[in-house]
């Protein structure tokens, strides 16, 4: 059969399928959505995705890279070997009732589902038509702390792919081979010594003193760091009381840039910044990464191959009550990125599926409309969204693109060979090579040159949620 003709009749095949199980599919994402859970507990948010993975006759892998909640799905033999990436786990504080509790403010729930639906549809159509190649998907913890996929990537989990996939709810419909930020999350333990504020402060060394001046240093470092570069931060433990010395104060900070060798330099800077502190204030630091995320690696070979099928499939098919009570996106963006050899193109925030961009071909990241345009992700607002009709309706338009463009890349081997093509050419540009940055303690000699002592994963869960 000609592949034009055959790409056009499994494609209606897998929009059909997803169409028919659309309830299915609906029902998993509302259970998700009604059990949000924490990075790292996503127990029954996994299990019901791995679960109705082995019910189409998926050989699931639970607990991979010592994470319980992580897994991989795969179904089919020999090459290509194509990637879903599923996430699903909630924000702390989102719940929609305004309790505090978790929810997805970030709408993984519709994520992870999008990615399950995805997959299977590409299976019935591939085993229908015997037609040979692997399809994965991956279940990813803990993306809201851009660390599941980074130690994932450091035990290999990505290691064999040919290409990957990847999507997420948002409130436009587009497909753009753009960037991200490298993200560092990292701890700062100040030491001092205690003593009677009122009566004998001198006999104390203030904790929270340098804390603060490590603080103050940062602002002034601002004015000499690159213009989407990002340094954020909070104290997490400031003393006991206003009439003691405090002993120990700890700064939980967050450094960003998307240019690995400026990242690097960016995050020993803010450490130096530390190190300047306790020596005017005469305390100590200890300084531990909980772990780095890379930029995303664009691919504009795999990311034309979705564009195309976006504009297939076309906008969710929202309800005329909800359109005219809600402002929707029913256009398709413009499809646009950061060229080769071009100027950065992306988004300043952050994703661990950077790691995975730099490890295989990875598409720009698919949005569909979720919520009603201007939604701010990581909010109350795009919470309740992700459990409604209209987040839904964004889901499955989701996992009908993917499905599509997954058939296109089995039936048509050029694309990845270009894919690769690219992919080669931009690490070249950029002259840096994958490594993991996991959790580990950063410390410093007198001439500033920085050692990371790799932690074991179940000792750093423990350190996360202390």
């Amino acid at each position: 059969m000609e592949e034009t003709r055959l790409k056009e009749i499994l494609k209606q095949e897998a929009i059909a399928f997803i169409d028919s199980n659309k309830e299915k599919f609906v029902e998993i994402a509302q259970y998700i959505w009604e059990h949000p859970e924490l990075a790292f507990e996503e127990f029954k948010s996994s299990k019901i995705l791995a679960d109705t993975l082995e019910e189409f006759d998926f050989e699931v892998k639970r607990g991979v890279a010592d994470l319980p909640t992580a897994f991989v799905a795969t179904w089919g033999s020999g090459k290509p070997v194509l990637g879903l990436l599923a996430e699903y786990d909630a924000l702390p504080g989102l719940a929609p009732d305004g309790s505090g509790n978790p929810g997805h403010g970030c709408g993984h729930n519709l994520l992870g589902t999008a990615s399950v639906a995805a997959g299977i549809a590409v299976r019935e159509v591939l085993e229908k038509h015997n037609i040979t190649g692997t399809v994965k998907v991956f279940g990813c913890p803990a993306e809201e702390v851009v660390l599941g996929k980074i130690i994932m990537a450091a035990k290999g989990v990505f290691n064999g792919l040919d290409g990957v996939i990847q999507w997420h709810p948002y409130w436009e419909n587009a497909i753009r081979y753009d960037s991200s930020t490298a993200a560092e999350l990292k701890v700062y333990r100040f030491y001092g010594k205690s003593a009677h504020a009122g009566g004998t402060p001198w006999e104390g060394k203030s904790a929270l003193d340098a804390a603060i001046l490590f603080l103050n240093s940062i602002e002034f470092l601002r004015e000499h760091i690159w213009e989407k570069d990002r340094i954020h931060y909070i104290i997490t433990k400031g003393g006991d009381a206003p009439n003691i010395v405090p002993d120990f104060a700890e700064v939980v900070l967050g450094v960003r840039s998307y240019d690995m060798k400026h990242f690097v330099e960016l995050s020993r800077k803010v450490d130096e910044c530390a190190i300047a502190a306790t020596i005017g204030t005469g305390t100590k630091v200890e300084i531990f990464s909980k772990g780095a995320c890379y930029p995303i690696l664009p691919n504009k070979v795999l990311s034309s191959v979705v564009y195309e099928n976006l504009q297939l499939v076309g906008p969710p098919k929202f309800p005329k009550d909800a359109l005219k009570t809600e402002k929707l996106h029913t256009g398709i963006g413009k499809f646009e990125g950061w060229e080769l050899g071009g100027e950065w193109r992306g988004m300043t925030a952050s994703t661990d599926v950077g790691d995975v961009s730099w490890i295989v071909p990875t598409s720009g990241q698919l949005t569909t409309a979720c919520a009603p345009m201007g939604t701010p992700t990581h909010s109350l607002e795009f919470t309740k969204y992700s459990g409604s009709s209209i987040g839904y309706e964004g889901m499955i338009t989701a996992a009908k693109v993917m499905a599509l463009s997954l058939i296109d890349i089995f039936l048509t081997p050029a694309i990845l060979e270009k894919a690769w093509e690219e992919f080669k050419a931009r690490k070249q540009s950029l002259g840096w090579e994958y490594k993991p940055f996991l959790p580990s303690k950063v410390e410093y000699k007198l001439e500033v040159s920085t050692k990371r002592e790799e932690f074991e994963i179940e000792e750093y869960l423990k350190t996360f949620k202390e």
